[in-house]
């Protein structure tokens, strides 16, 4: 399978649950959410559109679950989380795509294709105050297998209270917008917080030229 978004992308549909309880030697969130979603791979002008599955059927797998939709090239992926040190989390698809969030901000992407390999990012009491100022950066391989960074210079801004619906469930948040320049141009993420500081939604840039990805935290906890 290619790891290039440009021509192909990670989507997820539902498989037979029932079969996950089936293997009693194989029990890791990990391993049963590799067994209840599948990879399948589709192209930009693929005729097959990735499946939403549902909550309930994600809630069966016990284990938290972000969803990811990649607007440019109308990808669509489960994660679940691998592995924790401190306030960093590797999330993974059954594919073995995995993104990395520090302090819930997305800090890594691997398997994509355009990764993210570095990233120096704010810090979520940051992103929640309003007249916040830092540097971001973001760093790349080029086609030599450099490593290329740019920087941005951002400033956070807070756009209103709203109520958004994830996956069939409503919640109350923060929209902050945090609006960078940089010597790529310039570009804005958001996120949308809840009172008890928890990112419930982002919507972060991937790579300039492919836009951003919108990350949804579906289930919070196994």
């Amino acid at each position: 399978m290619t790891r290039s978004i440009g021509f192909a992308i990670l989507g997820a549909v539902a498989l037979t649950l029932g079969a996950c309880g089936s293997d009693k030697g194989q029990s890791s969130p990990a391993v049963l959410f590799g067994k209840t979603l599948a990879g399948v791979v589709m192209g930009k002008g693929g005729a097959a559109a990735p499946a939403q599955v549902s909550r309930a059927e994600l809630e069966k797998l016990g284990t938290p679950v972000i969803m990811g939709t990649i607007a440019s090239s109308g990808g669509l992926l489960y994660l679940v989380p691998i592995s924790q040190q401190g306030n960093v989390v590797t999330w993974s698809t059954s594919n073995d795509i995995t993104i990395t969030f520090k302090d819930d901000v997305m800090s890594q992407t691997r398997g994509i294709g355009p990764d993210i390999m570095e990233s120096a990012t704010p810090s979520r009491s940051q992103l929640q105050n309003p007249g916040s100022t830092y540097r971001r950066s973001y760093a790349y391989l080029d086609g030599g297998d450099r490593l290329v960074r740019f920087t941005y210079d951002c400033a956070v801004s807070f756009a209103g209270a709203e109520t958004i619906t994830v996956v069939g469930r409503q919640h109350s948040t923060r929209h902050m917008l945090e609006q960078c320049t940089g010597n790529r141009g310039q570009f804005t993420n958001e996120y949308w917080f809840e009172s008890d500081g928890k990112v419930r939604k982002s919507k972060e840039l991937l790579v300039t030229e492919w836009g951003p990805i919108e990350l949804f935290r579906v289930i919070d906890r196994g």
